[in-house]
């Protein structure tokens, strides 16, 4: 069963959810489909547990990266320049994980796929929150950052843009050159962002 989470895993990262059949899976790790059945119950239920991969294996791109003392040692708004920086890494290198997360977002809507199935996926997720509270908390204190600026939306409005716009690059363009600028793109939305909390 831990060879088809891995295809399935695999599957998400280059095709849409909708195209994926336990079928495709089965086949690919030489597995009965109903001992699939047997084990998730649903599609939906295995996809899931394959999405808990895809996430644990971002996760572990980033470990250690922001405890390090290059990090610690950097003013607020440093630290949240950098914390930024992540939406522009995703996008370069791991197009394919941005474009699934809108994928599978879609795939839960559309399925009605219930809450309660989605505990041990909502957990996996890269929580950057607690990252971005300390470094705007620092940068209040150091005096780098405003201490008028209403944080969670600020996140929110933050990590939403920088990740549709990622998800959006990170698909074929419909018009020819669409996507030349992606990357400055991303960097500009940055900057406004840091130049909107900075205090300077």
């Amino acid at each position: 069963m831990d060879a088809a989470v891995a295809a399935c895993a695999k599957m998400l990262l280059e095709r849409e959810v909708a195209s994926i059949k336990m079928t495709d899976v089965a086949d690919e790790c030489d597995i009965g489909v109903a001992s699939l059945y047997r084990y998730f119950g649903t599609k939906s239920a295995m996809v899931l547990k394959a999405a808990c991969l895809i996430w644990r294996d971002v996760r572990q791109l980033f470990d250690g990266v922001f405890e390090c003392d290059y990090y610690e040692d950097k003013t607020g708004i440093e630290q949240l320049h950098e914390l930024m920086k992540v939406f522009r890494v995703l996008y370069l290198s791991h197009g394919d994980f941005l474009r699934f997360v809108g994928d599978l977002d879609r795939f839960v809507i559309k399925n009605k796929v219930p809450a309660d199935v989605l505990t041990e996926y909502q957990a996996s997720l890269l929580n950057f929150y607690p990252l971005f509270e300390s470094a705007f908390a620092k940068g209040v204190n150091d005096g780098t950052v405003r201490d008028d600026v209403d944080f969670p939306t600020l996140y929110l409005a933050v990590t939403h843009a920088m990740m549709l716009m990622g998800e959006k690059f990170s698909q074929p363009s419909v018009f020819e050159n669409e996507n030349v600028t992606s990357e400055k793109e991303l960097e500009l939305m940055i900057d406004m962002a840091i130049s909107y909390v900075s205090a300077r």
